[in-house]
């Protein structure tokens, strides 16, 4: 029944005697002008004086019932309602003395409008509701999406859906296909070895209780809660746990709660089914909550807070967490998809290295102890707080990203020449044991010419000779036989690579004006022109066409990474490692970048890559530098502006070189 209020200076106007019909109707209620608004009230009756002379009061009494206003009629003439400026809030004018027809007639519209209105509103709010709700789930759905660490991603799902609910507990279950032995050995050192679908409880949440995870496996069978709901895909929303509907096969294992004092009351348990309809998990929910900031009673303490505070679960929150369920089926899929294409890619990156490595062998484990330290100085980097890095916040994905990097930054060693690649000594074995021959036919030539001049002398003689002069020719002999022997040692020394420069040039040009007769008689120097140029390289093993095809290297490694059809998250790699011999100062290759241009994340591998180069024991072209030399080279090219000095300290610092130690 509507509540009618009336403000007129003609009390009792309204009586039961003369409107007996609108009082059956209606209830009425007479108020005075100092009166407060009540709260109840669906309409106003207010006669012509009023009207005119309190428009406000008029104003407050119509709007005292909010959110809807109060239709007012006015009992006054018609001039007199329009001249009070509420057009807005008056519904009709009556003349002073309606019938009762009439005025149950403007009643009756003026209810019908009331009615209307707050239907209107109530669909409003529960419009505002549904998007407020459709808000949300969208809000989750692209939490959802975006998380790929799959325990986070786990979590995260239970944690919205407990969120929507107000649920002070929860579990998430994974259907997955095991084949492995589980639980402890027999006294055989047997282990009892579970094949088929099993569920997999993957994540635990207690506002109320503190939780000693364990993942364990269950059976899919109607014995459990969540192995019913996976096996028959029904959502189940349980007031009491501990009364649960006597038509279904589960029970409820009430262990936790026995162990932690904790009562389980009601439940919604929903299966997270993917786009074919497939069960692919099981999401738990306990004890719905009458405010989400509760926390229910502590162990030890009385149980009335499971009762007054829990409440059982909605059939809005059926749908939200249904809804939140298929959200989460398919975000579990697509991760688990993302994991299996990650594998796949991790897979290609160690393939790249095995290959690399099988072009050179020498370098083995170079690219993944440039890989360790060069993520390590990353993560130091990222961390710090004060210094000209303390802006730079690499994400995982970036750290990620710079990892691949630097595992593939010496793949196009696969375009260059494998006898450059491998090349150990300035000169290629073939040409070093052309050179060893070629010593050998000095010694023979010169035995031979030197026993030829004996016997010519003997014969001259008529054999005769005395001791003396025999002893000199075996000296002389000798020297020549150790003139030999010290240019053999000089190229066998000049031939091996060195770290600092090789400064013997003058000799090995001697060798070269020496000549010795050739078994045709030909005169022939001891080494070639070419080959005093490759003894005579200062640093390596390589001459400058060779260095230059190594070099190359790098453009290679851009060319064939310039290929692969990146991800957003990973399309770096290729600058990234394309410029990891790029040199702040412009000395460095291929393009001679300077500090700007060069990323803090190549310069950060450049550093690595220096330092393993030169400690590594695994390289048959020069001994391993000790770390402490290795640094001090460093430290020498980060005077001379070639690397990042502030990126060095930290390398030194952080002791991230004992990592390429380690690995």
């Amino acid at each position: 029944m509507n509540h009618v209020l009336v403000w007129t200076e003609k009390r009792g106007w309204l009586s039961p005697d003369r409107y007996p019909l609108v009082h059956d109707l209606f209830t009425i209620s007479e108020i005075a002008s100092g009166d407060e608004p009540p709260d109840e009230g669906s309409l106003v009756i207010v006669d012509g004086p009023l009207l005119r002379d309190h428009p406000g009061r008029v104003r407050e009494l119509a709007r005292a019932s909010q959110p809807l206003s109060r239709p007012v009629v006015a009992i006054a003439d018609v001039q007199t309602a329009v001249t009070t400026a509420l057009d807005d809030l008056v519904f009709d004018v009556l003349p002073e003395s309606p019938s009762e027809n009439d005025l149950l007639r403007t009643l009756r519209n003026a209810t019908y409008v009331i009615e209307s209105r707050r239907r209107l509103l109530e669909l409003q709010v529960a419009s505002e509701q549904k998007a407020r709700e459709l808000e949300e789930l969208n809000a989750i759905g692209i939490a959802l999406s975006a998380e790929r660490d799959h325990n986070r991603l786990l979590n995260l799902i239970l944690s919205k859906a407990r969120e929507i609910t107000r649920a002070d507990a929860g579990s998430l279950f994974l259907a997955e296909s095991i084949d492995e032995p589980i639980g402890r050995e027999d006294k055989v050192g047997d282990r009892v070895r579970v094949q088929g679908r099993w569920l997999v409880f993957r994540v635990a949440q207690n506002d109320s209780r503190e939780l000693s995870f364990r993942e364990e496996i269950l059976e899919i069978t109607p014995a459990s809660i969540a192995g019913y709901v996976a096996g028959t895909g029904e959502t189940l929303n349980i007031e009491n746990a501990y009364h649960l509907p006597s038509d279904k096969p589960f029970t409820i294992n009430r262990s936790f709660d026995e162990s932690t004092g904790y009562l389980t009351h009601s439940m919604l348990v929903v299966p997270m089914q993917n786009r074919e309809g497939d069960t692919i998990g099981v999401l738990q929910l306990i004890n719905k909550k009458r405010s989400g900031s509760v926390r229910l009673q502590a162990p030890g303490g009385s149980m009335d807070a499971f009762d007054r505070d829990v409440i059982p679960f909605s059939t809005l929150d059926e749908q939200l967490v249904r809804s939140l369920a298929s959200q989460a089926a398919v975000s579990v899929e697509n991760n688990g998809l993302y994991q299996r294409i990650e594998k796949l890619f991790a897979d290609f990156v160690e393939a790249s290295v095995r290959a690399i490595e099988s072009r050179d062998p020498t370098t083995r484990g170079h690219s993944r102890r440039v890989a360790v330290m060069t993520t390590e100085l990353a993560q130091v980097t990222s961390r710090l707080e004060t210094g000209p890095y303390r802006d730079l916040r690499l994400t995982d994905d970036e750290i990620r990203e710079l990892k691949y990097a630097a595992l593939l930054h010496d793949f196009g060693k696969v375009g260059v020449r494998e006898k450059v690649l491998v090349k150990a000594t300035k000169l290629y074995s073939g040409e070093m044991s052309l050179v060893r021959e070629r010593l050998r036919t000095v010694r023979r030539t010169a035995e031979a010419l030197h026993l030829r001049a004996m016997l010519a002398k003997l014969r001259e003689r008529g054999g005769e000779v005395s001791d003396e002069e025999l002893a000199e020719w075996e000296r002389d002999l000798e020297e020549e036989m150790a003139r030999v022997g010290e240019a053999e040692r000089i190229i066998e020394a000049a031939n091996r690579p060195t770290v600092t420069d090789f400064s013997d040039f003058e000799r090995l040009k001697e060798l070269g004006d020496r000549m010795f007769p050739d078994v045709d008689g030909t005169l022939r120097p001891y080494l070639a022109p070419r080959e005093i140029d490759a003894l005579s390289i200062a640093r390596g093993t390589l001459t400058p066409q060779e260095r230059e095809s190594i070099q190359s290297h790098v453009v290679h490694t851009y060319d064939f990474l310039s290929t692969i059809p990146w991800t957003k998250d990973l399309q770096r790699i290729p600058k990234l490692a394309r410029s990891h011999h790029e040199k702040l100062d412009g000395t460095g290759y291929p393009n001679r970048l300077l500090g700007s241009e060069i990323p803090p994340q190549t310069r950060m591998m450049t550093i690595a890559d220096i330092f393993d180069a030169l400690a590594a024991s695994d390289r048959p072209y020069k001994p391993a530098v000790p770390s402490e030399k290795a640094l001090d080279i460093l430290n020498d090219e980060a005077r001379h502006g070639r690397i990042d000095e502030e990126l060095l300290r930290l390398f030194i610092e952080a002791k991230v070189y004992e990592l390429g130690r380690q690995t």
